[in-house]
């Protein structure tokens, strides 16, 4: 965790080459090795939001979990490289693996999987201020049922069961039983949600830091999703820009975006069979029921604006983040606050609010918001292990599922080297 108490930073991190800054233990001339193992605790008060795969409510969730990461960093300057390798208990994989080539000090190019750039808390735990991430569409991923009480929460559950509730509404009305006798209902298949933040990707980017300025552009296979092709026009693109206003005061600006046919390849069965029964219907002379049958508009991107802006001082760090995203058709924006401060070599403490506000433009989708509070003690116990403890607060409003709250406590081990 990011615990130790350091001097305001003079320039910014984007697009540097941090290959050659980096600590870690040397394996010879030109070979270093840094990585971390991770055990902490975590639990959930769900307040009865999830599901689990029978259908049944998950009231609450408890679980340990154990994850490593050993990074390998290479300078055969002017090219670099990194490759990192994460381990969980599930899997052993490919992290990150790229090299770059240098131009000159500030301009590189870097090829292969790569960390996406849009967002301020980091994808490591040792460089976390606190346990959890900031956002519940975060956290959600890493919760028995969290993808489901997400989904529930927005209203995609209702959505997915779209023709079912036309086929149990207009059962017995002949023109209906006549269609659907030889076309049965069709669903619309659901899509997975994205990946919001802090995700690896395969593609290549260009590279420019002076220290005060910082910039990179990116094309890759996709960058909120698990695509890993460019084909049928998917693609995935991102730009980001910073500057340090004054040394500690940091401004970053970033704009990514992906085409992929997931989403209207969940709609396009429904939407064909809708379309025959609307015709059916009207044909029968019964316009006021074809018009109760609705079709899904069709969308193939995901875009996400994000700002931030932080200012680190001696023992203080402080940051606030925004985010537009428009994911396919769900229109979503959050806001984070974040404040650390680090009173000695031992101990530290970090407050964080968060906010999410989300409206799903579909059949069955709802609209709503949730409000996270979360307050994090940290312990530095030597330079290689840290210690901390953090319980989190969410209030949730959704037209879908009401006034809900969720309760999170998690307590942490990380031993870095």
């Amino acid at each position: 965790m990011a615990t130790m108490q350091s001097p305001a930073p003079e320039g910014t991190s984007l697009g540097a080459n941090n290959t050659l800054s980096s600590s870690g233990i040397a394996l010879g001339n030109r070979v270093k090795m840094r990585g971390f193992v991770d055990f902490r605790y975590d639990y959930s008060d769900l307040d009865g939001l999830a599901t689990d795969e029978n259908g049944l409510t998950i009231d609450d969730d408890a679980r340990f979990r154990t994850a490593a990461d050993v990074d390998f960093l290479f300078d055969f300057s002017p090219v670099t490289g990194e490759v990192h390798l994460a381990a969980t208990s599930d899997e052993l994989g490919l992290e990150q693996a790229f090299l770059r080539y240098n131009f000159n000090q500030d301009f590189s190019l870097t090829a292969g999987r790569q960390l996406t750039v849009l967002s301020y808390e980091k994808d490591e735990s040792p460089n976390m201020y606190q346990t959890s991430y900031a956002y519940l569409t975060d956290v959600s991923a890493d919760v028995q049922g969290g993808t489901s009480a997400l989904e529930s929460f927005i209203g995609l559950n209702s959505f997915k069961s779209t023709a079912s509730s036309i086929d149990s509404a207009m059962t017995g009305v002949p023109a209906y039983d006549s269609y659907a006798g030889t076309n049965p209902a069709v669903n619309p298949a659901g899509f997975p949600l994205p990946s919001f933040r802090r995700n690896y990707v395969d593609g290549i980017r260009a590279n420019f830091n002076n220290g005060q300025f910082g910039l990179v552009a990116g094309l890759h296979n996709g960058y909120f999703t698990d695509n890993d092709n460019l084909n049928d026009g998917n693609i995935g693109l991102d730009i980001a820009a910073s500057v340090m206003i004054i040394p500690g005061l940091e401004l970053r600006l970033g704009f990514g975006y992906e085409n992929n046919d997931d989403y209207d390849k969940s709609i396009a069965g429904y939407n064909t069979w809708a379309t025959d029964l609307r015709t059916a219907l009207t044909n029968a002379g019964l316009t006021a029921e074809a018009s109760q049958v609705p079709l899904f508009p069709k969308s193939d991107d995901i875009s996400q604006f994000n700002a931030w802006l932080s200012y680190q001082t001696g023992g203080l760090t402080l940051a606030m983040e925004w985010d537009m995203w428009d994911m396919y058709v769900i229109d979503m924006w959050n806001l984070m606050f974040l404040a650390n401060y680090q009173f000695n070599d031992l101990f530290a403490l970090t407050f964080r609010y968060s906010h999410e506000d989300f409206e799903a433009d579909v059949q069955g989708g709802g609209e709503g918001d949730s409000n996270r509070f979360t307050i994090g003690p940290m312990f530095t116990i030597t330079d290689f292990l840290t210690i901390g403890v953090e319980y989190s607060h969410a209030e949730l409003d959704s037209t879908i599922t009401g006034d809900t709250s969720v309760d999170e406590l998690y307590a942490e081990t990380i031993f870095s080297f």
